[in-house]
């Protein structure tokens, strides 16, 4: 005789019972067998359990212990939660149709659950501040894999050794910053069940290892500055899909009325319309004069080396005058080298750019009998004292340039990667839709025709900005950080021990929302009245982390932080009629923002030592220099374990895309842009098309040189697709190949997308796909076109 253990036993009871009831409701539907039902209560000797249930699936609860399983179809049983013990006695237990409802006396918590097709709805209302945990998932062998939306998606093997550590080796994780958005699913047999979390605040998703196989459980923490101290938890079971748990909160969302598709978003702000089929990239260097802006600088250096020597005061003099000793030194060597390097050029190039930045510059008898013409004439009449540092440059620059005619390009091209001689460069290699952000918040006063030039072309230009922490008056960090000493003394976020909280990297406050509303409206106020821009980025108010705020200045729970960060992102954008992007780009900021940066790949191995050490292989470089940070540019091998859980196509899934497609265009974090790490190039090129995504770059004039190439292929494949797909949903995903290597993804049930990651072609039906490749198939007509990275020709750039 086999032997069977007693959990075996009860499992096959309560399988047979509850697929008994299910095969009994399909046959006997309607409130007559509810009220046979009524309370009906079986008992194994171990607690009392309850059966809700409809003709799809019916699940069993046991109030006591808060255990719930159900059968899906009548064919197979799932543990939705399993139960936990001391919770206490039960009151209150009330029974009506499908709805159940009761009370745990010992901890003031109240339950009520609901079951309607193919969904049961859990309900958690405290009297009490505290923990509490539910659901509880098991380690079992029926569930195939955990589907997370970790970054934009993760399909994790229950069985993985290394998924297995890499989750319970974590923090646990928190439904607003490590979830982007509140679900997470696990693929059954030959279905899904999805865990939507309404209340997506105060929550914790714990993994753990038991018996060689991944569990979880959810807390949430009822705070005491909550008002109403209440979670839910939805359960849906789906399809096989693995994106069907994204599926079925998409459409949760529209259900809530909360999903805003971009098409409406672009009648709001037309200029959101440039984001389909824009490639997307930060622009580096935004000193006013570049190595690329004197003409000869063996002449140029011999010239003001040898005037400034002499007695007689000349322009050339004056400038050998005011320029620092390193410069000079610089400009010396320049005079003695055959081929000076841009190195040493830049030397002299940024001490320039700093002398036409002051204001001394033009009080000198020297420029007496240069001549001037229009604007700049006008300015050197007027008090210098008066004039307003961007016409204190106009006017420096336009003298600077009358004195050295020959030797000098004129002030309208000069620049690298901010000015309009990038963008002409851009624009001159095919590039004809970009969203591009400045590597900072002012960067483009040294050049703000970038601005107006940006918007004649059609592309969407912004500053960087940020609200989320602020450093004292004075200090030499950030200018994002800086704001007045009343700010920084009232407005930062108080935890609940009274301490101010820390900023980033333990510098300075976080920064209340509420208290920096007035500061974000006069800056972009004050900024936009200078400078046209046409488009917006705000650092952190999109990532998730919200704060529960205890100052009696400005006192809210987390949910106020989240509607304050997204009013002004929103008041941004409605004022100046302006595209506005945010880091990561979390569930929450959907309906306002238009893009985002940090989805596609996220910001990892912030702790790493091997990333931050000189001499490892994988060092991602310094924040030096300032014209293309080496952390930025710098490309280097990703380390090998990163490979397994970022980059990795076997574990990656499109659940953001599945979503927010069509209401949010994302890309990566700007830590680590499509052309950062050095091996993993054609997967990332793969992954964006297969996505329908934009690249992010990180650009000036000499990282364009090198990159350009396989930017235009890449951008004459990626554009017009995108521009056809953008506005479309994406409809279906799935691993085509056993090994998960080859997939396809199905926008709009218009064209599908098809993506080879292994090194040997595959055929899917009629279409043949290369190793590496990826393939467009338009399902109507059936026409294809074929990507393969690094394969397609490109006419080498011009520089001039």
């Amino acid at each position: 005789m086999d032997n069977y253990s007693p959990a075996s036993i009860r499992t096959a009871i309560l399988y047979y019972d509850l697929r008994k009831y299910v095969m009994g409701r399909m046959i006997l539907r309607g409130a007559l067998i509810l009220g046979i039902l009524g309370v009906f209560c079986v008992c194994y000797g171990e607690s009392s359990t309850i059966i809700l249930g409809d003709s799809q699936w019916a699940v069993r609860i046991n109030p006591e212990t808060l255990s719930a399983e159900a059968v899906i179809d009548g064919n197979h049983s799932v543990m939705l939660s399993s139960g936990q013990d001391n919770l206490g006695p039960v009151e209150g237990l009330n029974r009506r149709e499908n709805q159940l409802s009761w009370t745990f006396s010992k901890s003031a918590l109240a339950v009520s659950c609901k079951i309607k097709v193919n969904e049961m709805a859990v309900d958690f209302i405290s009297g009490k501040p505290g923990k509490f945990t539910w659901p509880v998932i098991e380690t079992t062998s029926t569930v195939r894999a955990y589907i997370l939306p970790y970054s934009e998606g993760r399909y994790v093997p229950a069985d993985d050794a290394k998924w297995i550590g890499f989750l319970t080796g974590c923090d646990p994780m928190n439904t607003t910053e490590d979830l982007i958005i509140p679900f997470w699913a696990l693929a059954i047999g030959g279905n899904t069940l999805t865990y939507i979390l309404p209340n997506q605040f105060c929550n914790e998703l714990k993994f753990e290892a038991k018996n060689g196989r991944l569990a979880s459980r959810l807390t949430h923490e009822f705070k005491s500055n909550w008002h109403r101290k209440e979670y839910s938890v939805i359960i849906r079971w789906g399809g096989p899909s693995p994106v069907e748990p994204a599926i079925q909160y998409r459409r949760w969302l529209i259900e809530q009325n909360q999903f805003v598709p971009m098409e409406q978003k672009i009648k709001k702000v037309p200029r959101a319309g440039r984001l389909l089929g824009a490639a997307q990239a930060y622009l580096w260097r935004d000193a006013l004069i570049t190595v690329y802006d004197v003409t000869d600088w063996k002449k140029f250096c011999a010239k003001i080396k040898t005037e400034g020597e002499n007695a007689t005061m000349t322009p050339a003099h004056h400038l050998w005058q005011m320029m620092n000793n390193d410069a000079r030194k610089a400009a010396a060597e320049i005079t003695s080298l055959q081929w000076p390097y841009d190195y040493i050029k830049r030397q002299v190039a940024d001490e320039l750019s700093n002398l036409i930045s002051r204001r001394d510059f033009s009080q000198s008898p020297c420029w007496s009998g240069i001549p001037l013409k229009n604007d700049a004439a006008d300015l050197l009449k007027k008090n210098i004292n008066s004039l307003s540092q961007q016409e204190v440059i106009k006017l420096n620059s336009a003298l600077f340039y009358a004195a050295f005619p020959d030797l000098v390009a004129e002030p309208a091209s000069w620049g690298d990667g901010v000015s309009v001689k990038m963008l002409k460069l851009l624009s001159d290699n095919g590039f004809d839709r970009l969203c591009l952000t400045l590597g900072d918040l002012n960067s483009a006063n040294n050049h703000p025709d970038v601005a107006h030039y940006a918007e004649k072309m059609g592309y969407l230009l912004g500053p960087y900005d940020s609200y989320n922490s602020i450093h004292a008056p004075g200090s030499n960090d950030d200018e994002t950080t800086q704001f007045d000493s009343k700010l920084y003394e009232t407005g930062a976020i108080v935890l609940e021990n009274g301490k101010k909280k820390a900023g980033f990297e333990k510098k300075g406050y976080a920064l209340s929302p509420v208290a920096a509303r007035p500061y974000v409206e006069k800056r972009v106020g004050d900024m936009m009245k200078n400078i046209p821009f046409s488009s917006w980025f705000i650092d952190c108010d999109a990532y998730g982390q919200l704060y529960d705020d205890f100052s009696p200045l400005h006192a809210g729970t987390a949910e106020d932080d989240m509607k304050a960060r997204l009013s002004r992102m929103a008041w941004i954008s409605d004022t100046f009629k302006i595209t506005v992007g945010s880091e990561v780009g979390s569930s929450y900021s959907a309906g306002v923002i238009h893009f985002a940066h940090g989805m596609m790949t996220p910001c990892f191995g912030w702790g790493d030592a091997d990333l931050k050490d000189k001499k490892s292989p994988y060092y991602l470089g310094s924040w030096y220099p300032s014209d293309g940070p080496a952390v930025f540019v710098k490309q280097v091998p990703l380390k090998p374990d990163y490979q397994y859980f970022h980059y990795d196509p076997r574990f990656r899934l499109p659940l953001y895309q599945t979503v927010f497609h069509d209401s949010v265009i994302t890309t990566h974090h700007w830590s680590y842009g499509s052309f950062k790490f050095s091996d993993q190039i054609e997967t990332v090129e793969l992954l964006e098309l297969l996505y329908n995504v934009p690249p992010l770059y990180h650009l000036n004039i000499a990282e364009l040189k090198k990159h350009v190439k396989r930017m235009r292929a890449h951008y004459r494949f990626f554009s017009p697709l995108h521009r056809e797909l953008a506005l479309l949903p994406l409809t279906d995903f799935s691993f085509v190949s056993e090994d998960r290597m080859v997939q396809e993804t199905v926008f709009g049930n218009r064209v599908k997308i098809i993506a080879n990651f292994r090194a040997t072609p595959f055929d899917v039906g009629k279409i043949s796909i290369p190793p590496r490749s990826v393939v467009a198939y338009w399902l109507e007509s059936g026409k294809t076109r074929i990507y393969t990275p690094g394969q397609d020709e490109a006419a080498p750039l011009n520089t001039r």
